[in-house]
C-alpha cells in the first residue's frame, strides 16, 4: 500500500464524520435545506472511497491526478458556496450566481491540471480570476445580507463565509507549486489537499449543527434579502 492510498483512505475517514451532524440536523423539523448539507461530506467521502481504489485516477504531465477529486469539488463546492449564501439571507438569483461562479472556477481548474504548458496556465489564471470575483461576492453582498439577519444567523454567517473563503485561498497556492511547477509530489499534493479538503467541509457541518436554533427560531427565519450577488462567477 503506497502513500498516497493511505493518504485518500484517511481523507475518506475524515469525511465520514461530518455525516453524523448532518444526519441529526435532517430530523429536525426546521427548513434549513440539511439535505444539501448531507452530500457536502457525503459525496466527498464517497469519492475519496472511489479514489482510494485508483478509480478515475490518470497520468498528467508526468503527475498522477485523481480526477474524482475535481468531481467532489464540482459538486461539494458550490453548495458549500450557496449554503453560506443562503444563511446570509442572499437572494436565489444571488445563491445561483455564486454557485454558478465556483463551478466554472472549478471547471477551469481541471482544466489547467489536465493540459500542457502554456496552456494550462491561461486555464489557471482563469480560474485564478473566478476565484477573485467569487471571494468579492462572498466579502461584498453576500457578507453585507448578513447584516440584515438576525444576529445568531448572522454571526453563523459570517463564520461559514469566513472560513471558506479564508481556507481556500491555500487551493491556488499548492496548485502552483504541484501541478503547475511540478516542486511538489502528487503524493505531497495529495496529503495537503486531503488536509484542506477535511478542513474545509467537517467543522462546515459542524458549524451549522452547532447553530442550528437558528433555523428553528420563528425570529431567525427571515426572507432573503434584496441584495444579489452579481458575478461580474480554483482548484
Amino acid at each position: 500500500m503506497d502513500a498516497t492510498t493511505i493518504v485518500l483512505m484517511l481523507g475518506t475517514a475524515g469525511m465520514l464524520f461530518g455525516i453524523p451532524p448532518c444526519l441529526r440536523l435532517l430530523d429536525m423539523e426546521a427548513d434549513g435545506h440539511f439535505g444539501y448539507l448531507l452530500l457536502i461530506p457525503g459525496f466527498a467521502a464517497l469519492m475519496y472511497a472511489l479514489m482510494t481504489f485508483g478509480v478515475g485516477t490518470q497520468t498528467f504531465q508526468g503527475q498522477t491526478v485523481p480526477l474524482l477529486r475535481y468531481l467532489d469539488w464540482l459538486v461539494t463546492t458550490p453548495i458549500m458556496i450557496g449554503y453560506a449564501a443562503y444563511v446570509a439571507g442572499t437572494s436565489k438569483r444571488g445563491i445561483v450566481g455564486a454557485a454558478l461562479v465556483d463551478a466554472v472556477m472549478i471547471g477551469l481548474g481541471t482544466a489547467a491540471v489536465i493540459t500542457a504548458p502554456p496552456t494550462q496556465w491561461i486555464f489557471f489564471g482563469l480560474a485564478a480570476l473566478c476565484h477573485l470575483v467569487l471571494l468579492g461576492a462572498l466579502y461584498g453582498p453576500i457578507r453585507q445580507n448578513a447584516w440584515d439577519q438576525p444576529s445568531a444567523r448572522q454571526r453563523l454567517a459570517r463564520l461559514l463565509v469566513n472560513h471558506t473563503g479564508l481556507l481556500w485561498i491555500t487551493y491556488p497556492v499548492v496548485w502552483v507549486f504541484g501541478p503547475g511547477l511540478q516542486l511538489i509530489s502528487a503524493t505531497g499534493v495529495s496529503i495537503m489537499i486531503m488536509y484542506m479538503d477535511v478542513l474545509a467541509k467537517v467543522p462546515f457541518v459542524y458549524f451549522v449543527y452547532r447553530s442550528r436554533e437558528v433555523f428553528t427560531d420563528a425570529d431567525a427565519r427571515s426572507a432573503p434579502s434584496t441584495v444579489s450577488v452579481a458575478p461580474a462567477h480554483t482548484a
